[in-house]
């Protein structure tokens, strides 16, 4: 590999951020530096004028999270139109979704990193040692803001001109910057879209057989700060007054995508078997007004509405290179 000018890399000089700068000088993390530096290689040329900047000096996990997410796209073929190609749409040069998709369709991606929250609702650390309930209501209640949030840029960005109101859009929520809830299957982020909250099962009795294993209904969580409104947990099933004052525009997200992802997990140490992406997952919005192609994404899970029938469906594509004796990084 040729050698690069420090300018040009990730890691070419101090920050003021502390994860940052963990990662560029403590030996322990070479390995990780590496891959990072490779990932930027692959990814600059996506990458806003900021890019840089604020990775060392503002929102690490945010700009970490951005890298990850698009280097993964483009070892997956999927092309991406260069920040210096996109039409601009009034306001500053880097305006707009984080990443625009040209190929296999029209695409948009909307980034976000949410962190614990801060009020009531905010989700709790848990104490070692200490036996606790699931905070699941709290972490649903953090995605359902940043849907939101996210939900709501879209349509600054559609009157804006920046996106199409036709164009499918994709929020992806990286986790890893919230305490560690425990998850189940199908994960969080499901859901959260769909109504589904923990899950309960039935028991007879006399012979203490168990049966009828499902998840309960999860119409909306009370939210316990400020003034108590109930927050729908039915976003991608119900549709929403348009005259609303919260009114977000859910039908104009295609999908939701989420992984809880950082520099420092674990799965980086062994990429025998790991394909940068199988961390996430995927959840289509079966309302969308332009809806994703299943198997947009070949990474991670996927999962979906069965049109006919309402069953949710899964794919697991790491499961499905396995089969094929497909593994490792770059497969």
């Amino acid at each position: 590999m040729a050698q690069l000018r420090s300018s040009s890399l990730f890691f070419g000089g101090p920050g003021a951020n502390e994860k940052y700068e963990a990662l560029r000088l403590d030996p322990e993390y070479r390995d990780v530096r590496d891959l990072i530096e490779r990932m930027w290689e692959e990814y600059h040329p996506y990458a806003d004028s900021a890019f840089l900047s604020e990775a060392r000096n503002g929102d690490f996990e945010a700009r970490y999270w951005e890298l990850y997410l698009g280097c993964s796209l483009t070892r997956q073929a999927i092309q991406i139109e260069p920040r210096a190609k996109r039409r601009q749409c009034g306001g500053p040069r880097d305006k707009g979704p984080d990443f625009k998709i040209i190929a296999p369709g029209s695409i948009w991606i909307e980034a976000s990193v949410p962190g614990a929250g801060e009020t009531m609702d905010a989700v709790p650390e848990a104490e070692p040692g200490i036996a606790h309930a699931v905070p699941d209501d709290e972490a649903k209640l953090r995605l359902f803001s940043i849907v939101r949030d996210k939900a709501k840029d879209r349509l600054r960005f559609v009157a804006d001109g920046c996106v199409d109101r036709s164009a499918s859009y994709v929020i992806a929520v990286n986790t890893g910057r919230m305490p560690h809830v425990p998850d189940l299957e199908p994960p969080r982020i499901v859901r959260a879209m769909l109504g589904l909250g923990l899950p309960q099962v039935s028991m007879d009795l006399r012979s203490r057989a168990l049966f009828d294993w499902r998840f309960q209904s999860q119409d909306n969580i009370t939210r316990r700060s400020g003034k108590r409104v109930s927050v729908s947990t039915r976003i991608f099933l119900d549709p929403e007054p348009s005259d609303s004052p919260d009114y977000a525009g859910y039908e104009g997200i295609s999908g939701v995508l989420s992984s809880g992802i950082t520099p420092f997990c674990e799965l980086w140490f062994d990429h025998s078997r790991f394909v940068l992406g199988d961390d996430f997952c995927l959840i289509h919005n079966p309302r969308a007004i332009s809806r994703l192609p299943r198997g947009f994404l070949k990474v991670g899970r996927e999962y979906w509405l069965d049109d006919d029938t309402g069953v949710l469906k899964c794919r697991v594509w790491f499961e499905d290179r396995a089969r094929r004796g497909e593994v490792g990084e770059g497969k």
